[in-house]
C-alpha cells in the first residue's frame, strides 16, 4: 500500500463498499490503528494536513525534556525545527530532482550535490533555535529516529491490516 494511496483515503469522501475492493474508507479504518505519533506525523507529512503539527511538536518535545534535560521552550523549539525538517526534506534549489534542466543541459544540482536532499547544517540550526551543544545534536538526532520509526511502524501496521 503507497503512501499516496493512504494519504487520498485520509482526504477521502469514498464510503463505497464492494467485496474484494479495497476502498479508501478500508484504508482510514487501517490508519486508525496506529501510534499517536505516526499517525500524526503521516497525516502532516502525507495527508497535507498541518493543523496537526502542534500535537506532535507536543509529543516530541514531551520526549526530549525527560530523554535530553532540555528546557521546555528549547525542547518545543527543537521539535519544530526536527519536523520541519522531516516534512521538507527535498533539496529547496532542484525540489528533489537532483538535477537542473535547461533548454539543452542538465546540470547536477550545485545545492544538494545531486543527492535531492535539503542539507539541514549545524549553522543553521544554531541559528534557528538560537543555541548548539550535545544535548541539542543528541535531541535532534532523537526525534529524527523517532519519527522515523512512528511513521515506519504506523505504515507498517496499516499495511498490514490492508492484506
Amino acid at each position: 500500500m503507497s503512501h499516496e494511496s493512504f494519504a487520498r483515503a485520509e482526504n477521502s469522501n469514498d464510503l463505497g463498499f464492494e467485496a474484494g475492493v479495497v476502498h479508501d474508507i478500508d484504508r482510514v479504518v487501517a490508519l486508525a490503528g496506529g501510534s499517536e505519533l505516526g499517525g500524526l506525523l503521516f497525516r502532516v507529512r502525507e495527508a497535507g494536513q498541518p493543523q496537526w503539527s502542534r500535537r506532535v511538536v507536543l509529543i516530541l518535545a514531551r520526549e526530549m525534556v525527560h530523554r535530553f534535560r532540555l528546557g521546555r521552550g528549547l525542547a518545543e523549539k527543537t521539535a519544530a525545527l526536527a519536523l520541519e525538517e522531516f516534512v521538507f526534506p527535498h533539496c529547496r534549489v532542484c525540489g528533489g530532482a537532483r538535477e537542473l534542466v535547461g533548454e539543452t543541459l542538465r546540470v547536477t544540482c550545485h545545492a544538494c550535490e545531486g543527492t535531492g536532499k535539503q542539507r539541514y547544517s549545524n549553522a543553521y540550526r544554531k541559528d534557528r533555535i538560537g543555541c548548539y551543544g550535545r544535548n541539542f545534536e543528541l535531541a535532534i538526532a532523537g526525534a529524527h529516529l523517532a519519527m522515523s520509526n512512528a511513521v515506519g511502524a504506523f505504515l507498517a501496521r496499516a499495511g498490514g491490516r490492508m492484506r
